[in-house]
């Protein structure tokens, strides 16, 4: 790269190089990492990512396998899958020159092995302010440069000067970001919006209606503020891009992984054979599922919908989920 990188994005499945496409798009100098040679040469060599094949990218985007030129950016960007996100920075942050001001990770989910966001964990980890990009937002709608806007939340260690200079920074003509200091809230949203959109799949699968789909979604965004404000998020955030934008689009959007493997199940097919039929993707509700419920028990809260997906992963019938929702006590809303 001719010159320093203003932005190195660590991580080359799709939503983090829809973002790198995004930023040099709009005359970032961005520099992609990817820890796959293969993978990252073919992208060298194609200009274009294999699950974003409509789009070439902008000359100021290089990709590499060598982390060095996105080290050199003074703003880093985490875009690995959540689960093995604190192992790879584990590895990769000796192989660094120096730290960043600060890391801001875009990946959703709670870690299966700590109950941990990805902030808390990586904080540890990293020792500088870390904070989350997140909202409705779909990978290949992003590159394609389709309207878009999403929340950057930043820990308030992060100056209010700085906070809103990076908001412009990442900021472009068709991707709008939003500011907010709630980080720990965003990340409880966007990560319980994939285990709610594998329960609104399983209604779409039964063919349940769009009755049954909106009554799903709305107590889903109930069961979500529950578990966001005991754990100390904002409801504000909830009812927002973070929670409420991101679990309309993943709870009906057909490019969700997560809304079409629940509908795969409730057609009849076995958990693993709709995770075969995803092409082996990543499917971040099946590991949210357990640390939501977790967290949960350990605040004496209830959440009826991720416990049926979580019955639903173990095996048990779509259609007996579905009536033990609909049979439950009745209460006031």
């Amino acid at each position: 790269m001719a010159s320093r990188a203003d932005i190195g994005v660590f991580g080359s499945g799709a939503w983090g190089t829809a973002l790198a496409i995004t930023w040099a798009r709009a005359g970032a100098k961005v520099a992609l990492w990817g820890n796959f040679p293969d993978e990252m040469a073919q992208m060298a060599a194609t200009r274009r990512h294999l699950r974003l094949k409509d789009v070439e990218f902008p000359e100021g985007l290089q990709t590499s396998d060598n982390p060095v030129e996105a080290f050199a950016a003074p703003l880093w960007i985490s875009a690995m899958p959540t689960q093995v996100t604190p192992d790879a920075w584990r590895a990769l942050l000796p192989r660094a020159p120096k730290g960043p001001e600060l890391v801001i990770h875009v990946s959703k989910g709670i870690l299966q092995s700590t109950h941990q966001t990805l902030s808390q964990a990586l904080t540890g980890v990293l020792d500088v302010p870390v904070g989350a990009l997140s909202g409705p937002s779909f990978a290949d709608e992003v590159s394609l440069g389709v309207p878009t806007a999403i929340v950057l939340a930043l820990p308030l260690t992060v100056s209010e000067a700085r906070a809103k200079a990076l908001q412009a920074q990442l900021s472009s003509e068709k991707l709008r970001i939003y500011l907010s200091r709630d980080v720990l809230g965003t990340e409880l949203c966007g990560a319980l919006k994939n285990v709610l959109a594998i329960a609104a799949g399983l209604v779409d699968g039964l063919q349940l209606g769009y009755n049954a789909r909106a009554a799903l979604i709305t107590r889903g965004l109930a069961e979500m503020a529950r578990l966001v404000e005991v754990l100390g998020g904002q409801s504000s955030t909830v009812m927002g891009l973070a929670g409420m934008g991101d679990l309309l689009l993943t709870a009906t959007g057909p490019q969700s992984r997560n809304r079409t493997f629940g509908e795969l199940v409730g057609k009849g097919n076995s958990v693993d054979a709709a995770r075969d039929a995803l092409g082996g993707q990543v499917i971040e509700g099946m590991f949210t599922t357990e640390a939501a419920l977790a967290l949960a028990k350990a605040h004496g809260l209830d959440l009826p919908i991720a416990a049926e997906v979580q019955r639903l992963l173990n095996g048990e019938s779509p259609q007996e989920a579905v009536r033990r929702l609909m049979t439950r006590s009745l209460k006031s809303e």
